[in-house]
């Protein structure tokens, strides 16, 4: 005898759903370097206090920064007063990128061999720099954690859902997901990045430099200070970043030689309070202003400082004609031979330095784009018909992002790849334009090389292998030899070297004036950049007579000339908006007793605080003289996996999707915990919580990215994951037996409440690999479903006990295949306001043994278990399109989606869901289902506020973005629909962009949508109909990231 039991957990929405809780609810505040390198083979110098971990060929800066470790160990860990755990460093010399990233919640510092290149930062010894900053940023941050390390952050979650109408399903989707960190930790960017900086006084590894006090003069003298909020968030250009760490270090120097550097120790410990969310109420209590007041006394003392010092200066400009001044980023301008064009590199349009190549017409005044992705120097063939360049590729053997040299035929507007892996950037052409001078680097060493202009027979004409740093090489004239920007230690000096690698000799030398960007103008004449009166401007010297000639007096700061003839020279300024080009034309000689800039460390005249930290067991003097060309000859070992310490992340739940639950049973603690190997071959993460009632969510997953044999040999690289799933619930119900069938409509002889429990449990096997580029990934995925009831006991008439059963509902093997796509544009506003590309392919064949209804066997007394084989095939399609419009930041987003399961009508059990939160919001996720579907999606968003920069306690409001959008859609069973049949709703959404504790992104949002179209559903079991449609639905949710 067939009975109905009332509902059962379907499987793809409890799938959807348990994704939901684990992925889009935590988030540590910070960007990974998940990328493992397996074709390496990795090696340890392993130390009492720390490791390095390096791969072959970057050996030489392993053993640098094991030796600096040592050096700098004590004297940064006694400034603080804190010593961190064993720290692991990790040295990767694979990609052309240069950075050094610290996580300090696993004590794991990443550091990139290439030496740091920027324009926004004057040059410093690499290493020295970048282990000191680093490695402070672990202690001061660990220093100024609420608890052990181990415990990052708790959360405080809420979900909230449909009011479910249809009997057969046991509660409804979401319609409400919070997920809020409270972490242990809450210091601003701009005093983690500037203490960073400062190191300690006496290390000098990194100062304040020409280029800093440049950025932070051009937005003093143009009333651009950041403001006090602005500095406590990033979130913004790459300018905008950069002005943090910048403005960060003026002021922690400041706040050291007026108040003392005991006072920057007080700071960092008082927001170790476990009553502290934020740092005005630190600083107030360490130095008694708070910091607002702190902040504005800075910005008077600087205001009052730079108009003394800038005086003659702003009375006596030479800075020629700005020709671009779109962008922040315009480098490398260089004449055409013919001197009618200009060809520059810009990042005009763009939040961040992605450059593209423009031509500037000098006759006709106007620009346009060349070619895209480019940011090295620039050179132009003699028939003015040819640009040769570098960019970034990862059209290599294992889709590494290294530089090599290009050329583009301006005639055809065809670009020419000339050389294939040699990390070959900055080329410059002979005047005979018979070959290239560029820079390449290995093991954190750059040296020059020499192709010619098909990018065959390499030559190196340097051999420099200690950590030197060499910059812009440009041959002479006469293509006899090269100048080229030079460092060791810090700053940049000038020097040549001949062409068949003999003669180097140093031009321009000073260890207190930055000298770089050379170019020869003539045989005899240099053109060059320093910073000689503290403001970089442009110089010419005769190298016969050494007879210099200042040629620009400029506020902010002169680079990158490039001469055409004997009278005109178009270069990069800077101003307070960023580097613009300029053209300078009739260059005379400036009078230099107009100059009374005297460079100086910002601070100086205050009157100084000699509240300073003893340090007088340490031999600065020594670290100050450093020669790292020496080093000690450490054990070397391959490497052994170390793992990371269990991190646990408590969670509090409030979980409402039981209609009867109440008080503490709405509650559902939990942990999510991780652990990864250092190097990320193996990653761990799961998660685990569980209620009063018992009802329980589990998740675990292991990733693995290291060689699988055979696999690796054919050149493939899968990343692995194992993961598994276990989820319970707990459900009112009840089981209807001797069914009679009157009008159409089913009645039950006999309903009998009972309770019951559902068991979920899977297990996945995900193998990942990119194909053409690593923006395209193809997944092979295989799961198993076990899907159980546990029906408890009831009375049977005549008051038989029936007796607890489980009933296994589904035994399933799902195999897929999927494909996809994510290519959005890198903008600040790309979290609220995407523009690019998704596409997500997925088949999938699926084995089941289900069981979609329960019999009663009146001989046996018992529920029996009938299997059906349901197998089928199964496609969707995701097709996303976010597009700028022009003329201001909104933008339309077109979604397409699709999806057919085919073969011979399936159960409703595996259909398709079209609406709810992640689907037609305007109707009920369950509401529209079936084993087809189809749905557009079009979204118009536009800012409502931009820039808010307010903040409120711990909270830094920043942007609200609002949108409108339809959508028409359905799903059916069968071979074909009727347009007829299709829903439609509209919809709105307000998202506000704000910023936690300063660390973690916060995105909120609010949707309301209307369902146009009424309609009914009939249930298969009960025959009761259900009414949809014409109604509002509302969404609300506190994520990371706005991801519905």
């Amino acid at each position: 005898m067939k009975c109905f039991l009332h509902h059962k957990v379907h499987k793809e929405a409890q799938r959807i759903l348990f994704i939901l809780l684990i992925i889009f609810s935590f988030n540590l505040g910070f960007a990974q370097f998940n990328e493992y390198h397996p074709e390496v083979n990795w090696l340890t110098i392993d130390r009492e206090n720390f490791a390095v971990h390096f791969h072959d060929g970057a050996e030489r800066t392993a053993k640098v920064v094991a030796k600096i470790m040592e050096e700098i160990y004590e004297p940064l860990t006694s400034f603080y007063g804190y010593k961190p755990d064993k720290v692991h460093f990790v040295i990767k010399d694979i990609d052309d990128y240069a950075n050094g990233a610290t996580y300090f919640f696993d004590n794991k510092i990443e550091i990139w061999a290439s030496p740091l290149d920027t324009d926004l930062r004057g040059t410093h010894n690499w290493l020295r720099n970048v282990i000191s900053h680093e490695f402070t940023h672990m202690i001061q941050l660990q220093a100024a954690m609420k608890a052990p390390r181990t415990l990052p952050a708790l959360y405080l979650q809420w979900l909230n859902y449909e009011d479910e109408r249809r009997p057969d399903v046991l509660y409804g989707f979401p319609n409400m997901i919070i997920s809020y960190p409270v972490p242990m930790i809450n210091v601003p960017p701009w005093f983690a990045e500037g203490t960073a900086q400062y190191m300690r006084k006496e290390f000098n590894y990194d100062f304040w430099d020409s280029h800093r006090d440049m950025i932070l003069r051009e937005y003093v003298m143009n009333g651009r200070m950041l403001t006090w909020n602005e500095m406590s968030v990033f979130d913004k250009t790459s300018l905008g970043n950069e002005s943090v760490y910048n403005s960060g270090f003026a002021l922690v120097k400041y706040i050291a030689e007026k108040y003392g550097e005991s006072k920057l120790i007080e700071i960092n410990n008082n927001l170790r309070s476990g009553f502290s969310f934020t740092i005005d109420g630190a600083i107030k209590k360490a130095i008694g202003i708070s910091g607002i007041e702190l902040y504005e006394e800075w910005q008077d003392y600087l205001r009052n400082d730079y108009e003394q010092r800038t005086l003659n200066i702003r009375k006596n400009l030479v800075d020629g004609e700005k020709i671009e001044t779109e962008g922040f980023g315009n480098f490398y301008p260089t004449y055409s031979p013919d001197g009618k064009k200009i060809y520059y590199i810009s990042n005009k349009g763009a939040d961040y330095f992605i450059s593209s190549l423009y031509e500037y017409d000098v006759e006709k005044k106007k620009s346009k784009l060349i070619q895209g992705g480019i940011g090295s120097t620039l050179a132009v063939s003699n028939d003015n018909l040819k640009l040769y360049y570098s960019k970034l590729t990862e059209k290599n053997k294992n889709w590494v992002s290294i530089h090599d040299i290009y050329v583009y035929d301006l005639k055809t507007e065809e670009e020419t790849r000339l050389t294939f892996g040699m990390r070959a950037n900055n080329p410059s052409l002979s005047h005979d334009g018979s070959r290239i001078v560029f820079i390449f680097q290995k093991d954190g060493t750059i040296n020059i090389g020499i192709v010619d202009t098909e990018g065959k027979n390499f030559k190196v004409i340097t051999s420099f292998s200690n950590g030197e740093q060499v910059f812009n090489p440009k041959f002479s004239p006469n293509g006899e030899f090269v100048v080229f920007d030079y460092s060791m230690n810090s700053s940049r000096d000038i020097a040549r070297i001949n062409t068949d690698g003999t003669g180097f000799q140093f031009l321009l030398s000073s260890t207190q004036i930055d000298e770089r960007n050379p170019v020869m103008q003539n045989d005899s004449t240099l053109i060059y950049s320093a910073d000689e009166n503290g403001i970089f401007n442009l110089y010419s010297i005769n190298l016969n007579s050494n007879n210099k000639r200042q040629l620009t007096n400029v506020l902010g700061g002169a680079f990158m000339p490039s001469p055409y003839k004997s009278n005109k020279i178009v270069y990069a300024g800077y101003e307070s908006t960023g580097y613009k080009i300029y053209e300078l034309q009739n260059t005379n000689e400036i009078d230099l007793s107009n100059f009374n800039y005297l460079p100086k460390t910002v601070g100086d005249g205050l009157n100084k605080n000699t509240n300073s930290l003893s340090g007088a067991e340490f031999n600065f003097q020594r670290l100050k003289n450093f020669d790292d060309r020496i080093t000690p000859d450490y054990e070397i070992n391959n490497y052994k996996g170390t793992f990371t310490k269990l991190a646990i992340i408590p969670f509090i739940r409030l979980d409402n999707y039981s209609k009867k639950a109440k008080g503490i049973e709405l509650l559902k603690p939990g942990v999510y915990f991780y652990s990864s190997d250092m190097l990320n071959r193996f990653n761990i993460f799961g998660s685990a919580a569980i209620n009063t009632r018992w009802e329980r969510d589990i998740f675990a997953s292991l990733e693995y990215r290291d060689r699988i044999p055979g696999l690796f040999s054919l050149g493939l690289k899968p990343e692995i994951s194992l993961q598994a799933f276990n989820v319970s619930r707990t459900s009112e119900n009840v089981i209807g037996l001797f069914p009679d069938t009157v009008g159409g409509i089913i009645n039950y002889g006999l309903k009998i409440p009972i309770e019951v429990g559902y068991n979920l449990l899977e297990f996945d096997f995900i193998a990942k690999h990119p194909i053409f580029s690593k923006l395209h990934n193809l997944e092979l995925k295989v799961v198993y479903s076990r899907y159980e009831a546990i029906i408890g006991s009831f009375l049977l008439p005549g008051n038989l006990l029936y007796p607890t059963t489980r009933d296994v509902y589904l035994k399933g093997w799902n195999v897929g295949l999927a494909y996809r796509l994510e290519n959005f544009d890198r903008t600040k506003d790309m979290e609220i306001n995407p523009y690019g590309t998704k596409i997500d392919f997925q088949y999938e064949y699926s084995i089941n043994d289900f069981n979609p209804e329960e019999f009663y066997d009146e001989n046996s007394g018992t529920l029996v278990t009938r299997f059906e084989k349901t197998n089928f095939n199964r496609f969707e399609l995701n097709l996303l399109q976010a597009m700028k419009l022009p003329g201001w930041k909104h933008s339309l987003t077109v979604q397409l989606r699709g999806g057919t399961i085919l073969g011979p009508q399936t159960d409703d059990f595996f259909d398709f869901y079209l609406g709810g939160l992640i689907g037609m919001k305007s109707y009920p996720f369950y509401s529209i289902s079936g084993n087809e579907f189809a749905h557009v999606n079009v979204t118009y968003r536009f800012p409502v506020f931009e820039h808010i920069d307010t903040r409120l306690g711990h909270l830094y409001i920043d942007k609200i973005y609002a949108s409108i959008y339809g959508d028409f859609g359905n799903a059916w069973n069968g071979t074909s629909t009727k347009l007829s049949d299709f829903k439609k709703g509209i919809g709105g959404e307000l998202r506000l962009q704000l910023n936690s504790f300063y660390l973690f992104p916060t995105s909120i949002f609010f949707n309301a949508s209307y369902a146009f179209d009424e309609f009914r559903r009939e249930n298969a079991f009960t025959k009761e109909t259900i009414r949809y449609g014409k109604e509002w639905r509302m969404y609300f949710g506190i994520l990371f990231g706005f991801e519905f």
